[in-house]
């Protein structure tokens, strides 16, 4: 059994590549070529979670079985990441090998490469303000992912800590040499943004309505189960709605099942999935919304077409002797 750590993910995938791998695995999904079961996730009394996640792919180059098992654990300390676990892919060869490969390094990756992939499809092109409302790991994933897709002059952020937000302002400034705001509330954060993600574990919205900018796009990650939330019921009344995937997302997330409930979303409305928009006839600029939200939860294809590209590609710089 061949196991593949964080850093040979981190030197298998360039960032183009991510979003690359993240249309194929969209693409898979809205094409009906994977079985994927809903996340199954079991809570400690201690507020930790596990995860399971599996999925069967049909052909092509990410063809087979594979399961994601991750435990998240919001409270761990700095020497250790939010997520632990693994992808299990079977036939990982020609040979039958099966091979484990590092599920945080992944998950990092193609959560923000998701992000990048809507925002590539549905924000404009000349969009050069972006704001991040999270300090942690996701926000820096994100904030690198963004740059790929578009050309930013500025990032405004916001953090529920001062400490994490200071932090997360002089990583940008030293990585991606941009001016960075740090905002003092939310919705000074947004307040002229383009692009917004929220990256963040709260349990309680911080983002409404009477917040967002006349035309922006959001990236709406942090909250990916029940219980979690970022994104005010409020918000769901004037925006475009796009989604990973409609099962997905709608029994994981409080805030799309809040705003039906109290009628901001019609129940008819369960979203166009971003991988409709990749296999169908429908242009991104016909679309064109004023305010377009994608709500991403994270899908067992993702971890699936990652996993096995990272595979394949350690397998090449393997042969040629790296």
């Amino acid at each position: 059994m061949e196991f593949i750590n964080r850093k040979q993910v981190e030197e298998a995938l360039s960032l183009s590549k991510c979003i690359q791998l993240s249309r194929d695995a969209f693409a898979l999904l809205s094409q009906g070529r994977v079985k994927q079961t809903l996340r199954s996730v079991i809570a400690s009394e201690q507020g930790s979670l596990m995860g399971t996640m599996p999925a069967y792919i049909e052909a092509g180059p990410y063809a087979g079985f594979g399961l994601k098992t991750v435990k998240v654990d919001l409270s761990h300390s700095k020497k250790r990441t939010s997520h632990e676990g693994c992808i299990l892919l079977y036939d990982a060869s020609d040979k039958g090998d099966i091979a484990l490969v590092d599920a945080a390094a992944v998950t990092e990756l193609r959560t923000a490469a998701a992000s990048a992939l809507a925002t590539d499809i549905l924000a404009p092109k000349n969009a050069s303000r972006l704001a991040i409302l999270g300090t942690g790991i996701q926000a820096k994933k994100h904030a690198q992912m963004m740059m790929e897709i578009r050309p930013f002059q500025h990032i405004s952020i916001w953090g529920r800590s001062d400490t994490g937000a200071t932090a997360f302002a002089e990583w940008c400034r030293q990585h991606l040499g941009l001016p960075i705001t740090v905002a003092m509330t939310p919705a000074q954060a947004i307040s002229d943004a383009d692009i917004i993600c929220t990256v963040t574990a709260s349990k309680e919205p911080f983002l409404h309505s009477n917040d967002l900018p006349a035309r922006c796009h959001i990236n709406a990650v942090g909250a990916s189960a029940l219980g979690f939330q970022e994104i005010g019921a409020d918000i769901y009344a004037g925006v475009e709605l796009f989604v990973d995937s409609r099962d997905a997302v709608w029994n994981s997330s409080s805030c799309l099942l809040q705003a039906t409930q109290q009628g901001f979303l019609p129940k008819d409305n369960m979203g166009t999935e971003i991988g409709e928009l990749l296999t169908s006839d429908i242009l991104p600029i016909t679309l064109n919304p004023q305010r377009s939200l994608f709500k991403s939860v994270g899908l067992a294809v993702q971890d699936l077409v990652f996993a096995r590209a990272v595979v394949a590609q350690t397998k090449i710089s393997m042969n040629n002797g790296f």
